[in-house]
């Protein structure tokens, strides 16, 4: 997660939305997603008759894969490739563009293909850019492919007619993108660029075409690709079902007798009951050196912290790179929990182990083979940790991301790792032991990762690790999987005698409200499920953010949609406060949603508080005034 690749800065000519899932073209046929597996074809997606009729010029060459120019100045080893095949229709056969990278280059035009456009362009024009896309596979938490689309002038200044950050997840999708041309350009001057040069992945593209109306439409008539989810419906039943489940299983019933001194019951007296702590997680990520800073700035993120979370965690300070660095950075990240602390606040710890080389303080990184210092210095480094930090973290990431980061493992057998949860159970055994992973709730190729994942566990297990709960770090890119799909991946993941958590939750979209709508549907379908018991978001400005589309609050503060789903869902309707007056018999009946309470009880002048932790079996508590 963390800051890995920086989020390209997206230039439009032209409005235009791209935010993963099914497809809506607006006055045009809604698509579905067509099932697709390594090399299999792209569905076919003709032209809108209307639009047909208006006669547009092509631009692509008419031999694409003969008129491609492959640019690689990657210099990674590994070279990038850029392949053509055929994929099988049954109406013949679709030429599919296969591009890998297999490190990650500087800059995405390092690694990318273009073409001359075939026609000449006047400034003015309106145009449109059509073709499928898919991730074969790709080295992110989202699971989805990154590259760009461009279309510019070849002359010097690069004059860009449109500029588009894209990502694509294992399903093909059409991506339809209107414009309109800033310049002229002739058959020496345009060309038409994707560049894939940003993260390890394989990318293919299928039945590329860009068309020029002319002054024959505009740009308000061409589709523009925008993406929903299925179940986002108001009313649909997959989300009634839930809320029903969420109040079957995170609420019980509370019953308040209030007695005077004498043990008289007291009627009329007026209680209110306020969860304090809920029994579930809802945490974000924290910036360290933020949260120490004294500028009005900081003050605002703390008091945001304060108002909508109950569990931190730090982002950085605590991984084995920095906690290690030196004096000065230790000491920041132990303030930082100091300060978490005094807010009452639970904090989650990120993270032990993360065993790439790349993710590694520098001296491992460098240890020749064998490494036979490695696994000892690795339970040293937990055994430091821990020490400092006992008793004040809830839960730790012990390992993380151990399905795909696999250097340690190199020099040592798997089952290694299941040593490092032992010595963290021995370091502080309060704290609940995770293992962390992300390729999961965000795509259909979940449930393979999900298989892989559980399998590695239950090795783990089995190995006698004491891991106590599995976390999924939840990013989620612009291809967003149903939120029905989604519960049932949570049964999948389902391990028995292990808790499962979302660590690292973030929607990575410029399209607010439907982040906004899935961040709903998001929390709802994880809180109604009853192996789930807490719930992370990865950050929450776009000041301090590593996807900045991703935060709940812009730079300046304001609120976007999401932050208002957050504090409608985590801080309304499931934060329980009652305040009303007992009946004739002194008794109070209500229900609420699990966790710490806080009972006040006002009866004239006289006044009296306890706390109690509300169970799913239900309480019942006797309150005296003095």
């Amino acid at each position: 997660m963390k800051i890995r690749h920086k989020t390209f800065a997206v230039i439009f000519t032209t409005l235009f939305a791209f935010c993963g899932g099914a497809l809506v073209v607006p006055g045009h046929a809604q698509g579905i997603p067509a099932k697709a597996g390594a090399g299999s074809a792209p569905p076919i997606r003709l032209l809108d008759a209307a639009l047909v009729a208006k006669d547009p010029v092509r631009l692509m060459p008419d031999d694409i894969a003969a008129a491609m120019t492959f640019r690689n100045d990657s210099g990674s080893d590994p070279a990038p490739t850029a392949t053509w095949s055929k994929a099988a229709k049954a109406d013949g056969a679709v030429p599919v563009l296969r591009v890998e990278n297999f490190n990650r280059p500087k800059s995405a035009d390092h690694v990318e293909v273009k073409w001359p456009i075939r026609v000449p362009i006047k400034r003015g024009d309106v145009l449109l850019a059509r073709f499928f896309a898919r991730a074969e596979y790709a080295r992110q938490e989202s699971g989805e492919a990154m590259f760009q689309f461009e279309v510019r002038q070849s002359l010097p200044g690069f004059a860009r007619h449109v500029l588009l950050a894209l990502t694509a997840g294992p399903e093909w999708a059409l991506i339809e993108i209107p414009f309109v041309a800033t310049a002229d350009a002739d058959t020496t001057q345009g060309e038409i660029h994707l560049s894939f040069g940003t993260i390890p992945q394989a990318v293919q593209i299928a039945s590329v075409e860009v068309l020029n109306f002319g002054n024959r439409a505009t740009v308000a008539e061409l589709p523009q690709t925008r993406f929903t989810y299925k179940g986002r419906e108001a009313g649909a039943a997959w989300r009634q079902a839930a809320l029903a489940r969420i109040e079957k299983i995170r609420t019980a019933p509370m019953e308040v007798r209030v007695i005077d001194a004498m043990g008289k019951p007291v009627p009329n007296a007026r209680v209110e009951v306020r969860l304090a702590r809920p029994a579930f997680l809802f945490g974000t990520e924290v910036d360290a050196p933020l949260l120490l800073e004294d500028s009005p700035i900081a003050k605002r993120y703390r008091d945001t912290i304060t108002a909508l979370f109950d569990t931190v965690v730090i982002g950085n300070g605590m991984k084995w790179p920095k906690w290690s660095g030196s004096a000065a950075s230790r000491a920041e990240a132990l303030r930082a929990a100091d300060w978490i602390e005094s807010q009452d606040l639970r904090m989650r710890g990120h993270n032990l182990v993360w065993p790439g080389d790349k993710f590694s303080p520098r001296r491992v990184a460098a240890m020749p083979a064998p490494r036979s210092e490695l696994s000892p210095l690795i339970k040293e480094h937990i055994r430091d940790i821990m020490t400092a930090t006992k008793g004040r973290v809830v839960g730790w990431d012990v390992i993380n991301e151990m399905a795909h980061e696999k250097d340690y493992f190199k020099y040592m057998p798997e089952t290694e790792a299941a040593e490092w949860f032992k010595v963290a159970r021995e370091t502080d055994p309060r704290a609940k032991l995770f293992i962390n992973e992300y390729g999961m709730l965000n795509s259909r190729n979940s449930p393979n990762m999900i298989a892989e994942y559980v399998a590695l566990v239950q090795r783990l297990l089995a190995a006698g690790a004491p891991i106590d709960a599995m976390g999924i770090q939840g990013h989620v890119g612009r291809q967003m999987r149903s939120p029905e799909d989604v519960l049932t991946d949570l049964d999948l993941l389902a391990v028995p005698g292990l808790e499962l958590q979302i660590t690292e939750f973030d929607i990575n979209t410029p399209d607010e409200a439907l982040q906004a709508d899935y961040t709903r549907d998001f929390l709802i379908a994880l809180y109604s499920h009853p192996s789930v018991t807490g719930f992370t978001k990865w950050g929450f400005w776009q000041g301090r953010h590593w996807k900045p589309d991703a935060a709940m609050f812009r730079t300046d503060w304001s609120e976007k949609p999401s932050a208002k789903v957050w504090r409608d869902l985590v801080r309304g309707q499931w934060r329980t406060h009652v305040d009303t007056k007992t009946d004739s018999k002194g008794k109070l009946s209500t229900r609420g949603h699990l966790g710490d309470y806080e009972f006040t009880v006002t009866a004239g002048e006289k006044i009296a508080k306890q706390m109690r932790t509300l169970p799913r079996s239900g309480s019942s508590i006797t309150i005296q005034i003095p």
